[in-house]
């Protein structure tokens, strides 16, 4: 899928710790995972592909996409980061949210 505007190549998945990355047919630029794709509005396993310019630019996704089911192994763990204010705009946001009420007007 592309961005309309941009047509830079989305995808639109979580990215699960157990997506396995292969070379795709031997390239070291290109790579291939199977994962389950909501891009059209229903979960569905699809096979991607993707092709770089060069074995750096491949490499330096692999490395993004391997860091990024680190994080994501870590939050399904419970086991997330509470960023650089050690979760003050969190807490901040959930102590606003909980002073929230809805009133229903009967006419």
């Amino acid at each position: 899928m592309r961005q309309e505007k941009t047509m830079k190549v989305i995808a639109n998945h979580a990215i699960d710790p157990r997506i396995k990355l292969e070379p795709n047919a031997g390239s070291d630029r290109s790579w291939v995972w199977s994962a389950f794709d909501f891009a059209e509005g229903e979960l569905v396993e699809t096979v991607f592909a993707l092709r770089f310019a060069d074995s750096d630019i491949a490499n330096d996704f692999k490395e993004n996409f391997t860091e990024s089911q680190k994080e994501m192994e870590k939050l399904l763990a419970g086991e997330d980061n509470p960023g650089e204010d050690e979760g003050a705009a969190a807490d901040e946001a959930a102590e606003a949210l909980s002073g929230l009420t809805t009133d229903e007007k009967a006419e």
